[in-house]
């Protein structure tokens, strides 16, 4: 199919109805969603050369019921399994890897409730989440040293109306928040920072908080991971939620499997373009094996490590996806985080998507940077886009630094120890110039 033939895409509605006495097979997924990715590809290359954020893209998902595809049935969703979420991230990864990633917060935050009801504010979300809400998040500070405000949460007076807190501060790293209708924040309350993070859903849209796309990585440059700002924000009555449960916990295995999920749509892409490129490319080298790249059997060698290496890669996400979704189910109904049930239920997810994000982070750099060796200095040409490739895939595979995970891999491997809870980033305090003067008179 081919986008001049597309006069009207997929909705939720005809996947509910086309699914309704059964859970959805891969092919019914596939074939909804094709004609969908294949309308947000068509301006994908446009949109990074204008740095145009795909707000178009994010409708046409939310129309298509792709945010609500995991969502199970008797919440109003589709009920895929997470095996099939994945591979339609990948596939969607592959259209415009931007996308998939700012979705991270909405796939993990979603699994947590509909796994795990923490009462009104789960039936909330997830009620939400069926009427086509997204759901995004603004949980990172940048250091005080930076000139960034704390997020501090202000119990409201008790004559507010339903309004119980006001969140006033600053987050960076808001991956997808301003596609988001609703915003998970951490906060803390001045004074008693030391008692851990408050957790609070509150409406993007309030004249109070203001989403800044200033992300200036150079990749995934239009994930608008950048600044979000609060000032006098209203938080709710029942729109505060846990983290430290055992879906809470389990959420960041969500988080790496979008991440390398995301990876591996870089990969396909990459494919797919360099592929195309050599295909009509007649240039070449007088020492050359062939007349053209096509023709040439070191092209074909090059072409061939790339493909092996976005197939495995695509094996893995949806084998580690099974995993997790194992986790999920293992851990219904234990609450405590010190249960050995929860604990043998983290440790694999946690292992398994560690494993999973080192080997296809290696897979999806070696592939991006491979497809260089088949098209010569005039594949670098920046018009292209084939660099382009690479940059998002080395974005992506900087997130928790690889290093720490293979670490604490080998550890469990080793010693038997269980992975961290979380995966959250710290800011250490510098230094006084007294401690260092006493240093040195020592």
């Amino acid at each position: 199919m081919t986008i001049s033939s597309i006069t009207e895409l997929p909705t939720f509605q005809q996947l509910l109805e086309a699914t309704e006495k059964t859970s959805p097979t891969d092919q019914q997924l596939f074939e909804h969603f094709a004609p969908v990715f294949e309308a947000i590809a068509a301006g994908a290359k446009q949109r990074e050369e204008d740095h145009e954020l795909a707000f178009d893209a994010f409708e046409k998902l939310r129309a298509s019921g792709f945010t609500r595809v995991r969502l199970a049935r008797e919440h109003g969703g589709i009920g895929a399994s997470l095996p099939q979420l994945a591979e339609l991230l990948v596939d969607l990864g592959q259209a415009d890897s931007n996308l998939p990633q700012a979705l991270h917060g909405h796939f993990m935050y979603t699994e947590l409730h509909q796994n795990e009801s923490q009462g009104t504010v789960s039936s909330w979300w997830l009620s939400e989440v069926a009427n086509g809400k997204i759901f995004g998040n603004a949980l990172v500070e940048l250091p005080p040293s930076t000139g960034k405000r704390p997020v501090y949460w202000t119990d409201a007076d008790s004559s507010s109306d339903a309004v119980i807190a006001h969140l006033t501060g600053d987050k960076f790293y808001s991956t997808g928040a301003i596609f988001a209708d609703y915003l998970l924040v951490s906060a803390s309350r001045e004074g008693r920072e030391d008692e851990g993070p408050v957790f609070a859903i509150v409406d993007a849209q309030h004249p109070g908080v203001n989403r800044i796309d200033d992300w200036n990585g150079f990749g995934q440059r239009l994930t608008a991971s950048g600044t979000t700002t609060f000032d006098e924000v209203p938080v709710l009555e029942n729109r505060v939620q846990e983290f430290d449960v055992p879906t809470g916990v389990l959420a960041y295995t969500i988080l790496w499997l979008t991440l390398i999920a995301t990876q591996t749509g870089i990969g396909q892409a990459a494919l797919k373009d360099i592929t195309e490129y050599v295909a009509v490319r007649r240039r070449t080298y007088k020492h050359a094996t062939a007349e053209t790249p096509a023709e040439d059997p070191l092209v074909h060698e090059v072409i061939g490590k790339v493909s092996a290496n976005v197939s495995a890669a695509r094996h893995i996400v949806r084998g580690a996806a099974a995993v997790a979704e194992q986790s999920y189910i293992q851990v219904q109904g234990h609450t405590d985080l010190e249960d050995p049930v929860f604990l043998d239920a983290h440790t694999k997810a946690n292992i398994a998507l560690s494993e999973a994000s080192v080997v296809v982070s290696d897979l999806i750099l070696n592939a991006t940077n491979q497809i260089f060796e088949a098209g010569g200095a005039s594949a670098t040409i920046a018009s292209k886009q084939l660099h382009q490739h690479w940059l998002n895939a080395r974005t992506i595979a900087s997130h928790t630094p690889l290093i720490y995970r293979t670490q604490a891999v080998g550890n469990y491997r080793i010693n038997g120890a269980i992975p961290p809870h979380h995966s959250g980033a710290r800011n250490s305090q510098a230094q006084s110039n007294d401690s260092e003067v006493a240093k040195s008179n020592g």
